[in-house]
């Protein structure tokens, strides 16, 4: 009589195998799991992307283009961005200077020394009185005969007296009594005036991500830690906008009726943005991160060019300039795209 018995795993058998099902799942969770790295560069991605498309729709177009960074929305921290929008950007309000010679524009001789007068306008011919609130620089052009057009100029007007707007010297571009001279209606000529408008938000221009995005702490504008744009933090959302040869144009708080509370910037040095994993932001270590990637805007041509983050020590402003020379740096080495 023949007997056929089954044999069990046994006990070691049983814990064997476990072990092994438990690692090929744990690798198969690490490798489907993107890096922070990885994760960094699809937002680099994507924001450089947005750039070049902002600067292809402002070619060729006068008022330019625009992109919108929305920062403490989808999520972030009030420090962090990855919200980031396209902007309707309109186009210049023009129209004429209300009288010749020296009615209106500029102050009259005892005053060629002042750094803001009142200047009467028109209604802009493209639009009402009320466009004319959302102004935000002027520059003037001559008529018979015809003039280049002057320096732009800061601007403000209330919208229901365009009899009473604002023109003064823009501290941004270095606008002194030594070094700006205020335009003169000719006899026989009169003046002409460009208004550029405030951009409005629009639709969004990148997918948001849950866990990289833009430190606003450490991105701003310069190689020296300096100025009023020197970090992007605290000053709500931020435009950036192109010129109609692709270049950066200015760098702004978003107005929403009003001038923003600090002064529009004409950049000459490049805008940097840092972008790094929310984790590193939350700790305050994009700085000191190797998964931190830097993004830089140069002025004069618009180039955009991606530098890997040398870590420094802290978060001081001496550490940020030697951040961004870091990856200044990297970019002249080749690092950049």
């Amino acid at each position: 009589m023949n007997c056929s018995c089954r044999r069990a795993f046994t006990l070691v058998e049983l814990l064997v195998v476990t072990g092994l099902m438990a690692g090929l799942l744990g690798l198969m969770l690490t490798v489907g799991r993107p890096s922070g790295r990885s994760q960094v560069g699809q937002l680099l991605q994507s924001l450089s992307s947005a750039v070049i498309s902002t600067q292809t729709r402002a070619l060729g177009r006068d008022a330019g283009a625009a992109m919108f960074l929305d920062p403490g929305t989808n999520g972030m921290p009030a420090v962090a961005c990855n919200a980031v929008l396209s902007t309707d950007v309109p186009p210049f309000a023009v129209g004429a200077v209300v009288g010749t010679g020296s009615t209106g524009m500029p102050p009259p001789p005892a005053s060629l020394a002042a750094i803001s007068t009142t200047v009467a306008v028109s209604a802009p011919e493209n639009g009402s009185a009320a466009n004319l609130q959302q102004g935000y620089r002027i520059r003037f052009s001559g008529t018979s005969p015809v003039t280049p057009a002057s320096p732009w100029f800061r601007f403000s007007c209330p919208a229901a007296d365009p009899a009473s707007c604002t023109v003064s010297f823009r501290s941004d571009a270095n606008q002194t009594i030594d070094n700006t001279v205020w335009p003169r209606a000719a006899t026989g000529m009169f003046l002409r005036y460009e208004v550029a408008r405030l951009p409005q938000r629009g639709p969004p221009l990148t997918e948001p991500t849950k866990l990289t995005a833009i430190d606003l702490r450490y991105s701003g504008i310069g190689d020296d830690g300096l100025g009023s744009y020197a970090s992007l933090h605290n000053k709500g959302p931020i435009v950036i906008c192109f010129d109609r040869d692709g270049r950066l144009d200015s760098i702004m708080q978003y107005g929403t009726g009003s001038l923003p509370t600090v002064d529009p910037l004409t950049p000459t040095s490049p805008l940097y943005l840092l972008v790094a994993t929310v984790a590193d932001i939350q700790a305050n270590q994009s700085l000191q991160a190797t998964t931190s990637r830097w993004l830089a805007i140069a002025p004069t041509t618009g180039r955009v060019s991606i530098a890997a983050n040398v870590a420094v020590a802290g978060t001081t402003a001496a550490d940020i300039r030697d951040a961004r020379a870091n990856a200044r740096v990297g970019i002249t080495q080749g690092v950049g795209k």
